[in-house]
């Protein structure tokens, strides 16, 4: 999410609705001040509206896809965004939100007015880590380096670094796996055995603190084994996950093995 003084064609825009009349609504553009765009009652719903004022109501957060901008007027669409798209942008602006109120906080402990810390960091914060949002958390990992290598200075960084260790807590999810792992050779305990230690040796191939990661493994019983994980976030989780499945397919290609991932189920 940036600065910019103007959305472009086809951006998605979370607003607020100000104004409501038989053939549209007019919304605030949440993100943009003082920019207001226009839906038309054909653009409100996929389904046939036969009043406008039984789908909307003043107050309603929506989220529009940007169809046209000309001149003063942006028109945008309500029923071309999916909701799983819907979903996606609110969770955005929540983020975006709780970022600058983390920013403000620190403007507020080092004396500087918000629009100066803005210019100073956000800017440079977004170019870098993508959000505001995303530097915050990215500084529970890895500290003041977070925000100095986005070439924020160092008395910002440390400013930020405690604002958000005192305020986010570190994000973590779960995945459970089975493995099935099947070995027909006179040896086969032990070779399961080795290609378990590997296993967990796979967890440092991974790039990421420990904080980030981390991997237990339990015997169920033979032969099954499950992995649990833990990670800030599931593309990290299932990234060692796959590391660990490779790692032992690896170790018993020349055997006569088998190995498979087994759905857990809750």
């Amino acid at each position: 999410m940036s600065r910019r003084n103007l959305p472009e064609s086809g951006d998605l825009v979370i607003g607020t609705v100000k104004r409501i009349f038989d053939h549209g609504v007019y919304v605030d553009l949440d993100e943009y001040e003082d920019l207001q765009a226009y839906c038309h009652v054909s653009e409100v719903s996929s389904t046939w509206v036969r009043n406008i004022r039984n789908v909307m109501r003043i107050g309603k957060k929506v989220v529009g896809r940007v169809m046209r901008i000309k001149a003063e007027q942006i028109d945008i669409s309500i029923k071309r965004v999916s909701d799983g798209l819907k979903r996606s942008k609110v969770e955005e602006w929540k983020k975006y939100k709780t970022g600058l109120t983390l920013l403000e906080m620190a403007a507020t402990r080092r004396k500087i007015n918000l629009e100066t810390a803005r210019s100073e960091v956000e800017d440079l914060l977004t170019d870098f880590h993508g959000s505001l949002f995303n530097a915050f958390e990215e500084a529970l990992f890895r500290g003041e380096i977070a925000f100095t290598e986005a070439e924020v200075s160092e008395e910002w960084a440390s400013t930020l670094t405690s604002i958000a260790k005192k305020n986010l807590t570190i994000p973590k999810v779960e995945i459970t796996r089975d493995l099935e792992i099947i070995c027909w050779e006179s040896n086969g305990i032990t070779l399961i055995k080795n290609a378990l230690q590997e296993a967990e040796k796979a967890r440092s191939d991974i790039e990421a603190e420990d904080a980030e990661l981390s991997m237990d493994v339990f015997v169920r019983g033979a032969p099954m084994y499950r992995f649990k994980i833990h990670a800030r976030d599931y593309e990290l989780a299932e990234g060692l996950m796959s590391r660990v499945v490779e790692t032992v397919e690896t170790y018993l290609t020349d055997y006569k093995a088998s190995v498979k991932v087994v759905e857990v189920k809750s």
